[in-house]
């Protein structure tokens, strides 16, 4: 059965999905469609959802996470979103140009110890804008793309694979990653290698690790708090592991992981990517924080695709859109060993649709769907919560007293990591001060009586007390 959110609190609004009188009919129709989609196409799980008016206005989550477990995914589940990391590369690198630290038409040689050129044609620099746009003359190749695929985290750290594999200086250099034909700002060829280029760049400008810098001026700010490059700061069990389809069987590939992970190995829920979503649909805001400038957000999202645009791909010329048939569709798809995913964007009117998958198969007739679904959901927006006030494990305290909870939002089970030693008991409390509940329980909350809404979760203890918002959905 797949899990559906008619009405849908995500870790940062509650929203309430609207839908015509045949609607609920139709949701189902849709779920069916999505159902039939996974089997058809071998894909073991799927989550999708659908934004408009800066919200979450229909997201479902079907299917499971791994064959071998049949655990069902969910909202909270965590899938590698491959190449749509790249989005986020490219956010990195505007914020940049915003803090006038870089700009786009700048000698990348110029920020770097080490010389990054086409061996072809060594006098043509090598810019930020061309490396957005796939047009730096670096091209892939797929062999060497995955010779450093390993299980779990890969070792290698970004200035040590850019240095080896790209600069033309180092030891694991191949000429043939970049155009023998055509040099720098001549013609387009998508180029993963450009992204672990940039990302390294974000890395050495700013003088923070890149995933750090991420999470710092990206997923923080937009409350992306189990968002990750890696395995090791994720729970493993909420993770979607890939499949690849062989022989007509399903196989799992595990947690594998290669060296650049700027432009492929993010992790990310189907909730927190829509905040992601929603910012650039707001132009560089979400629930009043701004991760770009309205100016970045018409450089990575202008109507004239072919001259201007730096990270996003424009769908105009050959992906044909149900929902604005012959107008742009910005997109950006993500394709690895297991991996499927997508993300629209749709200017005409601000609205967008994601899709995850944890498999190989084709996902382009849930996204025709999806399209085709846009103009019958509309949202009524209430209780929206700024982004800090809400945390899966956050933990305040008073006096030296902590305690941590999880999930949050929470449906049935609130889950408590404390020292028991330190507690007498819990409150529930409403917004407004009054007691709902008072649980002895050191471990668990039972929420399920609980209306949906906000409310505090107090622990009383001999040395002070503890306070924590949560959000019962």
């Amino acid at each position: 059965m797949p899990i559906r959110f008619f009405q849908s609190t995500a870790l940062f609004f509650v929203c309430l999905l609207c839908v015509s009188p045949f609607g609920f009919s139709q949701i189902s129709n849709l779920d069916n469609f999505i159902e039939g989609q996974l089997t058809e196409q071998n894909i073991p799980g799927l989550a999708a959802c659908v934004i408009k008016d800066g919200a979450i206005v229909w997201e479902g989550a079907y299917g499971v996470t791994d064959l071998d477990t049949n655990t069902p995914v969910d909202r909270q589940t965590l899938f590698t979103i491959a190449s749509l990391s790249k989005l986020v590369t490219a956010t990195a690198v505007m914020q940049l140009v915003e803090q006038e630290a870089i700009s786009l038409d700048d000698d990348v040689d110029d920020y770097l110890d080490f010389e990054i050129s086409n061996p072809n044609f060594p006098a043509e620099p090598i810019t930020f804008r061309q490396l957005l746009r796939h047009r730096s003359s670096l091209k892939d190749s797929e062999s060497l793309l995955f010779d450093s695929w390993v299980d779990g985290d890969s070792p290698i750290a970004l200035e040590d694979y850019v240095r080896d594999y790209v600069s033309v200086e180092g030891d694991n250099f191949d000429a043939t990653i970049f155009n023998d034909a055509s040099g720098p700002n001549q013609t387009t060829w998508y180029s993963n290698y450009g992204f672990a280029l940039l990302g390294y760049l974000v890395e050495s400008i700013s003088g923070m690790p890149f995933h750090a810098y991420c999470k710092t001026n990206i997923f923080d700010p937009l409350c992306m708090e189990q968002t990750t490059f890696f395995f090791e700061d994720m729970n493993i069990e909420q993770y979607a592991i890939p499949h690849n389809t062989s022989g007509g069987n399903q196989i799992s590939l595990g947690t594998y992981s290669i060296a650049n992970y700027p432009a492929a190995l993010l992790k990310t829920n189907i909730e927190e990517l829509s905040r992601f979503l929603i910012a650039y649909t707001q132009r560089g805001e979400m629930d009043g924080v701004r991760i770009f400038s309205e100016s970045s957000a018409d450089a990575l999202t202008p109507y004239d695709f072919e001259s201007a645009n730096v990270g996003w791909w424009n769908g105009t010329s050959w992906t044909y859109s149900f929902y604005f048939p012959d107008e742009a569709v910005w997109y950006h798809g993500g394709f690895m060993p297991g991996v499927r995913a997508r993300m629209n964007y749709y200017p005409q009117d601000s609205t967008g649709i994601i899709i995850l998958t944890n498999g190989q198969g084709q996902y382009r007739y849930v996204e025709d769907t999806l399209q085709s679904y846009i103009p019958q959901f509309s949202s009524s927006v209430s209780d929206s919560l700024p982004c800090a006030t809400i945390s899966s494990t956050e933990t305040i305290s008073d006096d030296g007293n902590t305690f941590e909870m999880h999930p949050n939002p929470v449906n049935d089970i609130l889950h408590l990591k404390t020292n028991e030693a330190n507690w007498e008991y819990f409150e529930i409390r409403n917004t407004d001060g009054k007691l709902v509940r008072r649980f002895e329980s050191r471990s668990t909350i039972n929420c399920q009586s609980l209306n949906q809404g906000i409310y505090w979760l107090i622990g009383i203890g001999s040395d002070g007390l503890s306070s924590q918002r949560f959000v019962k959905i």
